[in-house]
């Protein structure tokens, strides 16, 4: 339906219908206005199936501003009968919302019926292609950063220790109950501190191995807690529920500690105008009889939780929460709903 055809070649061009429509590259047929006036069947399912037959829809009002001025210079050429051959690349925002990267392509066709000149669209789905430049370049930023925070942090770590062994000096100098003890002990305590710190930034430039070990989580979870609650602000309310009995864990304290305190930052993050944060830990049981909450969403689909005892730790808040269409995405590294 999108070129010449004479009688001769009725048999030919039934097969380029079935080609066109089979194919697996998007096709559709605009007017000089770029109403979409058919489509083939992968154009379609790009469109995720928001667009009905017949329907009589502009492309470019799924563009934004500076994507539509772009078209609509492209489609106007083409009608006069310039074939550009390079690609436009556009972001398209479809009915549901949803947002892809294309690459379009045009070209003039004149319609069998009335010799009006009509112009054929194929695209291609860039958005995942895009995603992973993205996230390559990210990558590549956080490796400069990791670089840079490990060498602060071994540079740091030296001057850590010197402070620590002269305050075990000082300590052996003026023992418990002289008048200057509690202030050596409180440098000391600080210096710790700030050893924590460093002990996270080399796990962050990947310089520092796993060094998982048995953990009381509940006297991990309560040496946290005076973090916590400086991070998230004095109108956010926090509440720590530890189960009874818990049962130790074998984990990385660093890394166990750090991703509490990121979950805690985007909990204060979800409740701007203040809330409750709620830290809630108990002993969970993963066997046939008693199998995994149906709800939680694993990293990947790949990903599986072998029978066996488990701690489940629960950060919830009174935010605004996540929506549904994008619970699936939080393990993704390098993706966020927060302003660049």
């Amino acid at each position: 339906m999108f070129w010449n055809k004479s009688s001769s070649q009725t048999t030919d061009t039934a097969l380029l219908d079935d080609f066109i429509e089979t194919s697996p590259i998007p096709i559709a047929h605009l007017d000089a206005d770029s109403h979409i006036t058919g489509f083939n069947k992968a154009f379609h399912e790009l469109m995720q199936r928001s667009i009905a037959y017949g329907s009589n829809i502009k492309l470019i009002s799924m563009l934004s501003e500076d994507d539509q001025k772009l078209v609509s210079v492209r489609l106007a050429s083409v009608m006069k009968g310039q074939t550009p051959q390079d690609a436009l690349e556009l972001c398209m925002l479809l009915p549901n919302e949803e947002k892809i990267t294309v690459l379009m392509f045009m070209s003039q066709m004149t319609s069998h019926d009335d010799d009006s000149p009509h112009v054929v669209i194929h695209l291609i789905d860039n958005t995942e292609q895009k995603n992973l430049e993205m996230r390559f370049a990210h990558s590549q930023k956080m490796q400069a950063v990791g670089q840079l925070a490990g060498g602060v942090a071994h540079d740091f770590n030296n001057l850590l220790t010197a402070m620590i062994g002269f305050c075990d000096l000082l300590l052996m100098r003026h023992p418990a109950g002289d008048p200057s003890f509690a202030d050596i002990m409180q440098i000391k305590q600080n210096a710790n501190r700030a050893a924590n710190l460093v002990r996270q930034l080399l796990a962050f430039s990947r310089r520092q191995t796993l060094q998982p070990k048995t953990l009381d989580l509940t006297d991990v979870m309560a040496e946290l807690s005076n973090l916590i609650r400086r991070l998230i602000g004095e109108n956010i309310e926090l509440n720590m529920v530890h189960g009874r009995n818990l049962w130790m864990v074998k984990a990385d304290q660093g890394q166990l500690e750090q991703v509490i305190i990121n979950l805690a930052v985007n909990a204060r993050d979800a409740m701007k105008e203040g809330g409750t944060l709620t830290i809630r830990s108990n002993n969970v049981l993963i066997s046939p009889d008693h199998p995994i909450d149906a709800d939680l969403i694993p990293p990947a689909q790949e990903d599986t939780i072998i029978p066996g005892e488990y701690i489940q730790v629960e950060l919830i808040d009174t935010g605004c929460g996540i929506p549904k269409h994008l619970v699936e995405k939080i393990f993704e590294p390098f993706f966020s709903t927060k302003e660049i």
